[in-house]
């Protein structure tokens, strides 16, 4: 026998309730930032979080610019922590991968 589901939707979490908190942004909705912040996962580079208004220069001279420009990651450098959660329960904190 299956479980009953919730008639009530408005009990599931929606990308209203990601809350982002990096070195340079205290913990907030992402509702409520500048559009053009983009966050994505992948297997190679883990959680980021980038500003796609902005323009990477190329890294050489026959690459194209890349559209998007890193703002914090799960395991990019020190002072690019982030922190993702979900209507409080934390996706990824990656402060702890900080130096003390």
């Amino acid at each position: 026998m299956m479980a009953a589901m919730s008639s009530n939707e408005d009990d599931r979490p929606s990308y209203h309730d990601l809350h982002i908190t990096t070195a340079q942004i205290p913990r907030t909705s992402i509702f409520n930032l500048p559009y053009g912040l983009q966050v994505t996962c992948s297997r190679t580079a883990g959680w980021e979080l980038r500003d796609m208004n902005q323009v990477q220069p190329p890294m050489g001279l026959r690459l194209p610019a890349s559209r998007g420009v890193l703002i914090a990651g799960e395991y990019d450098g020190p002072g690019e922590w982030l922190v993702l959660d979900v209507a409080g329960h934390v996706i990824v904190d990656s402060r702890e991968r900080e130096p003390a």
